[in-house]
């Protein structure tokens, strides 16, 4: 049996550590912090979210690097409130992404995309079936 877990780890470039400290601070609501890894030159920014899971962001001048959302991994975030992490998404000036496949999608610095959906237990099923 396999399953997905709730860990997330993103490269983004070195001079957008502090836009993404604060854009993420912002819209999840919870500390960003700075955390040294050996073996990890500069360190990581790490998110750890009060319902479990973490989002860690490694930097390194090589990551992708876009202000449009990319052809790259897009992520799901879950919330009790997806309207209300939408609008604090916005009120952090992280632009909307407009795709087909969900309603709501934003993107940070450098360009990672993320879907805004309800938990689990809300959500409708996704996909084939």
């Amino acid at each position: 049996m396999i399953s997905l877990g709730n860990n997330a780890h993103l490269f983004a470039r070195p001079h957008r550590r502090d836009q993404l400290r604060s854009s993420l601070t912002a819209l999840f609501g919870c500390p960003v912090a700075d955390v040294e890894h050996p073996g990890i030159p500069g360190g990581m920014l790490l998110v750890r979210f009060p319902r479990g899971g973490s989002l860690s962001i490694e930097f390194d001048d090589d990551a992708p690097d876009d202000d449009r959302p990319r052809l790259g991994t897009w992520l799901e975030l879950r919330t009790d409130d997806p309207a209300g992490l939408v609008q604090r998404a916005r009120d952090a000036g992280l632009p909307d992404v407009h795709h087909g496949g969900h309603p709501h999608y934003l993107a940070i610095p450098g360009g990672q995309v993320f879907a805004v959906a309800p938990q689990a237990e809300q959500a409708p099923p996704v996909g084939p079936r």
